[in-house]
């Protein structure tokens, strides 16, 4: 068989298996945990104090909401543990060219830890 005979690499897979649609569904499930935290955070965190609420002398919340709070913490942290364990999956499944490493799946970890920290040095 000459060099213009071989035939290409063959490839195995047949579609995307098990762990293929397992980096999909953690996407989802991590993004739907994240979107519930930001819906937990915009009721736990400080009212905004406008100048109408201060003509009125409205009384307000002008600390984070403590049961409320602890709440976003743990989402939050379920989120950093299901995208860090996505990521972690992802670049043991790395080896074809084909394959790629999941931007939104980065950026979820990102947000999750700058939110956190976010947190932590509010509180």
């Amino acid at each position: 068989m000459t060099e213009s005979q071989k035939p290409e690499k063959y490839e195995r897979r047949q579609g995307p298996d098990f762990l293929c649609r397992a980096f999909s569904w953690l996407a989802i499930a991590g993004w739907l945990v994240f979107i519930a935290g930001l819906v937990v955070a915009h009721y736990a965190s400080p009212e905004l104090d406008t100048g109408l609420v201060r003509y009125w002398g409205i009384e307000i919340r002008t600390d984070w909401h403590p049961i409320l709070t602890v709440y976003l913490q743990y989402l939050l942290w379920v989120v950093v543990v299901v995208s860090a364990m996505s990521i972690a999956l992802n670049r043991l499944r790395l080896r074809r060219r084909g394959d790629h490493l999941h931007l939104n799946i980065i950026l979820l970890l990102l947000t999750s830890i700058g939110l956190l920290l976010y947190l932590y040095l509010q509180i």
